[in-house]
């Protein structure tokens, strides 16, 4: 008998969460594969040692992103972890082949463009969240694949290394020589260049005024709910990166909500919505203790942060191709417009999931899973359309072999260990 509890309270019940678990890993390995340098990023073939590296830090990673979201909910009316878990086999069958069709048009050295696109744009989604992603969740469905004894770990290696480096190329070209993830750089993810972030920061004005401030938070938590219901009950349609110091004290937070998704067909109910609006928020207290998880997850001490801000502006960016020079900073009226534009539509996108059976919502949820992870990076790079034949639009062999028992309510027992104990990630090496 396991004793699961302890697996919840440490990794392999032995490394803390945090940044005290970031500094037991590197303590057990000084100089772990997620760490990028501008050599290491250009091979296409990786040694044992590298994909071990890899696989351990992301598993205590992953271990780490699951435990600090383990209060929240499990929605009652979509199937996730049935969606998530065949979504992870699906993008394992189609993502590797993509990703070397991406790397085909643009080289090594575009994949690290691609990944210094978070450091000069906001409202876009060629972001942290999907760089990190894009070839863990793939990754993971290799593990669910091999669990299900659908997958060879050892004849998968090429795959496995087709991923890593697609990731780490992104993740170099957000953060340069060094750690790649939020947790090597003490949970924060602080992006945006200077340059960037100055002119956003001092658009922001006083929410001393409490009609203000109640404007700001309504249209906050309506959108926030708002995108989180259009890409079907998960964080794909959000994202904070900060805390950014600003001088004379204080921080910002940089908050996107993704609101005008086209490609889904859910999405008429944000018809007249911009594509994103982002939210720069000015604390002067310096007494919040922020940390940002590689997800762009916000958690701070105290937890009602949000009582304490000083500032605030809200820019939209109209459609995904807005140049950044074309953001509008949106008033109140408009606010208080999408808000209400928001909260009806959350109510119209339960009614709708409501009516669908349980394998429509399922595949509807692999499909935002599928999609959203690696589509806006191919859309950037303009191979999105020749990609999508690939594969995306329809249940893979390997996701119809799966789906049987993923669907079946066994999705949970699979992904407990997949999440919780290291067994997304089965060596490359084989059995002796």
């Amino acid at each position: 008998m396991i004793d699961f509890a302890a697996f919840v309270e440490k990794f392999m019940a032995e490394v803390p969460g945090g940044v005290a678990g970031d500094a037991e890993m590197r303590r057990r390995d000084p100089r772990p594969f997620v760490d990028t340098t501008a050599a290491d990023i250009r091979p296409d073939h990786l040694d044992d040692d590298q994909i071990d590296s890899w696989f351990d830090y992301m598993a205590w990673n992953l271990w780490e992103l699951i435990a600090s979201r383990s209060t929240e909910g499990e929605s009652g009316l979509i199937p996730r972890q049935e969606y998530e878990t065949l979504s992870f086999v699906q993008q394992w069958d189609v993502y590797p082949e993509a990703m070397r069709a991406i790397t085909a048009e643009v080289g090594v050295d575009g994949l690290v463009d691609l990944g210094r696109v978070s450091k000069r744009e906001v409202g876009s989604k060629v972001n942290h969240l999907r760089n990190y992603a894009c070839a863990l969740m793939a990754i993971l469905g290799r593990g669910v694949g091999v669990k299900l004894d659908l997958v060879d770990p050892v004849a998968s290696r090429s795959d496995v290394e087709t991923c890593i480096q697609f990731g780490r190329r992104l993740w170099h070209g957000t953060w340069g020589d060094g750690p790649g993830l939020a947790s090597g750089h003490g949970f924060t993810l602080p992006h945006l260049d200077r340059d960037v972030l100055d002119p956003l920061v001092a658009a922001a004005v006083s929410v001393e005024d409490p009609e203000h401030r109640a404007v700001f938070r309504r249209f906050n938590a309506a959108t926030e709910l708002f995108g989180f219901m259009l890409h079907y009950d998960n964080r794909l349609g959000m994202g904070d990166t900060g805390p950014y110091p600003l001088p004379g004290g204080g921080f910002a937070l940089v908050r996107d909500h993704f609101l005008h998704e086209p490609v889904y067909p859910w999405a008429d109910v944000a018809e007249g919505m911009p594509y994103a609006v982002t939210e720069v928020m000015v604390f002067r207290d310096d007494t919040i203790d922020v940390t940002i998880n590689d997800i762009g997850t916000t958690f701070t001490t105290p937890s009602t942060y949000l009582d304490r801000l000083d500032r605030v502006v809200v820019f939209a960016r109209d459609t995904m191709d807005t140049p950044m020079s074309e953001l509008r900073i949106l008033d109140d009226d408009e606010m208080r417009a999408i808000s209400a534009q928001a909260e009806k539509g959350v109510l119209a996108l339960y009614r709708m999931y409501a009516k669908k059976s349980v394998d429509e919502k399922i595949w509807d949820g692999i499909k935002v899973y599928s999609h959203d992870f690696l589509r806006p990076i191919a859309q950037r790079v303009g191979i999105w359309d020749r990609i999508r034949e690939g594969g995306f639009d329809a249940p893979t062999e390997l996701t119809k072999k799966a789906w049987p028992t993923l669907a079946s309510g066994r999705a949970g027992e699979i992904l407990a260990p997949v999440f919780m104990m290291g067994d997304g990630f089965p060596s490359v090496r084989p059995k002796s």
